[in-house]
């Protein structure tokens, strides 16, 4: 008999629903699930070759993030369709949480803990913008701002972090196409933002939090003209 306490739960279960998650989410993120498309459990399923019960907590988790939203009276998921103006709305929100939280880090100070996650997460980005891998890059870059969001040690910042990692991720999928278009800009933009993040952290790690703070929002600042400059002007 098993003592009570000693109960174990089941990993293996969770693994699977994290590697769905993760496969439906570069789906979206590469164009394979476009914006405003419904995701049928079916065809989902047979898919991916899984059951359904992991399709649906996957789908929940995604939805949670933003990536999906229910339509049809509530009987319908789909792929959201975040327009240009939309992302700057976002972004605009993004500097106010950024800063913030940078500031609120950078008085706090990092254990060491933190402040490995987040020299990890730093290393990927720099190594998945060398790779040219913009799916990979924006899961990293993700990665750094929810690890920044969680230094803040702010609960409210905590708390938009799905919308930090939903706004980093779809980002990426208008930068991989400024990329094709551009490739010298958006090497230029990847090296910018490897430079910011750095800079950021070490503010953060000095204890700096002006120069913490201001870091973070010039570099979202720059994120805003981008999706302006590229993105919705192309649009008028």
């Amino acid at each position: 008999m098993e003592p009570k306490g000693l109960a174990v739960p089941p990993l293996e279960r969770t693994r699977l629903v994290d590697e769905v998650t993760d496969r439906l989410r570069t789906l979206i993120l590469d164009g394979s699930l476009l914006p405003g498309q419904p995701l049928l459990q079916a065809h989902l399923s047979e898919r991916l070759g899984i059951s359904r019960t992991p399709l649906r907590e996957a789908l929940r988790i995604l939805e949670s993030e933003g990536f999906l939203h229910v339509v049809n009276g509530n009987k319908t998921l789909e792929v959201v369709e975040l327009t240009p103006t939309h992302m700057v709305e976002l972004y605009q929100f993004r500097e106010v949480i950024d800063g913030l939280a940078a500031r609120l880090a950078a008085r706090r100070g990092l254990d060491a803990a933190a402040s490995q996650r987040m020299h990890e997460r730093l290393a990927k980005i720099t190594a998945s913008s060398s790779a040219l891998d913009p799916i990979r890059r924006a899961a990293h870059h993700a990665d750094f701002h929810a690890a920044l969001a969680e230094a803040s040690g702010n609960r409210y910042v905590i708390t938009q972090i799905p919308m930090i990692r939903l706004t980093a991720q779809m980002l990426a999928r208008r930068m991989s196409q400024l990329h094709t278009e551009q490739p010298a800009f958006g090497s230029e933009l990847r090296e910018e933002g490897v430079a910011d993040h750095t800079a950021v952290l070490a503010a953060i790690e000095s204890r700096d939090a002006r120069a913490a703070e201001a870091t973070a929002r010039r570099h979202i600042r720059k994120t805003i003209r981008t999706i302006l400059d590229q993105f919705v002007d192309s649009q008028v």
